[in-house]
């Protein structure tokens, strides 16, 4: 079983967890399961041809953006692999880390409107970061208590490094 956190072109960030038999892929999102096998080539450049969940669809990658059955899903930045604990059952592995909140790009801190033990609804300002001269503010995914905050103002971050973590 692997976990992957997988970034969009708008700074939306998705859990996967995957885990591979053969020619099929199990995957489970935080809100999702599907179960995808991998039929062969389709008719075209870059086109493929997959069963999703017993549903023959046609994929086609250009520059970066899916279409499924020509109707465009959305555009991968990026996927990164996380570490996972052996044994640690699925849900598990996307509960604990569906509350980090992550940087969808690379700047600079400016300032952080939270601390450590602040309850916070979904959507709330969290901190700013600065790049280029623009500033953006990052919000909460999630409800709940912020357990951690990460960085400090003034900090550098990279896109993908995890801000703050909240439970």
């Amino acid at each position: 079983m692997k976990l992957y956190r997988v970034y969009s072109e708008t700074g939306d960030t998705y859990l996967m967890a995957v885990e591979s038999k053969g020619n099929v892929d199990k995957i489970k999102t935080e809100a999702n399961e599907f179960e995808i096998e991998y039929l062969g080539k389709g008719t075209r450049d870059n086109e493929y041809l997959f069963k999703v969940n017993g549903e023959i669809h046609h994929v086609f990658v250009d520059n970066g953006y899916v279409f499924v059955d020509n109707a465009s899903v959305f555009k991968l930045e990026r996927a990164t692999e996380l570490p996972t604990k052996e044994g640690e059952a699925v849900e598990e592995m996307i509960k604990g880390r569906e509350g980090e909140v992550i940087s969808p790009l690379q700047g600079r801190v400016v300032s952080i409107r939270v601390k450590e033990g602040d309850a916070v609804n979904k959507g709330q300002p969290l901190l700013s970061i600065e790049a280029m001269k623009s500033e953006t503010i990052i919000s909460a995914p999630v409800a709940g208590v912020v357990e951690k905050i990460l960085v400090k103002q003034g900090q550098g971050v990279k896109k993908g490094d995890t801000l703050v973590i909240i439970k």
